[in-house]
């Protein structure tokens, strides 16, 4: 959680430090096409954030697994399948919270308004849902309607209908898909960029 906070910051800043400083109107006159420029922007960050959150990802994921196992803990087998998926997924989960992060920057201009709502946005109702604060109906409608349905995409425990069990949020498991969740928070940063664009060609730098 701490590596996706510090992604959202830098995600924010990636836009708004250009506003502080007074450079995005430089950046606008190299680029008159804003929409371009946020859209090359968004792809630069994405791309980055999955490429550093592959790396970083499978690295914590082998070593933590071997460490895990030489102290004795016992780790549920899952298929190879479902290893690629979260750790692809967790890479796909970071840069596209970035480019919603991004997104947010460019709409508010302002670092801590972008910062502190992608934050409510991604990262509380995940923590709300997956602790023992909130019933488990609430968690569930918090994982399918806000971006935090994107975390689903590292469920690595499968959910058997004939097992009598504890299937909730706060046990390690989603109201959605794996990669149904992740289209969740694909939809919300779409969203936020198309609108970031619409209003940066209409504002004044």
């Amino acid at each position: 959680m701490t590596g996706l906070i510090v992604v959202i910051v830098v995600a924010v800043m990636f836009v708004t430090a250009e506003y502080r400083r007074g450079l995005i109107r430089t950046t606008l006159i190299a680029i008159p096409r804003r929409g371009r420029m946020l859209v090359a922007k968004a792809l630069t960050i994405g791309t980055v954030t999955f490429v550093a959150g592959l790396a970083a990802t499978a690295i914590t994921l082998t070593f933590g697994t071997q460490i895990l196992r030489a102290n004795g803990n016992y780790i549920l087998p899952v298929s190879w399948l479902t290893e690629v998926r979260v750790v692809v997924g967790t890479a796909a989960l970071l840069a596209v919270a970035a480019v919603l992060a991004l997104a947010l920057g460019a709409l508010f201009r302002r670092s801590v308004g972008g910062v502190i709502t992608a934050i409510v946005l991604i990262v509380v109702p995940h923590v709300l849902a997956t602790t023992s604060v909130l019933p488990d109906t609430a968690a569930r409608w918090l994982l399918r309607l806000t971006p935090a349905a994107g975390f689903a995409i590292q469920q690595s425990i499968p959910e058997y209908a004939h097992v009598l069990g504890h299937y909730a949020p706060i046990a390690g498991f989603y109201p959605l898909a794996p990669w149904a969740g992740f289209a969740v928070l694909a939809g919300y940063a779409a969203l936020a960029l198309g609108l970031a664009v619409v209003l940066l060609r209409r504002r004044d730098a």
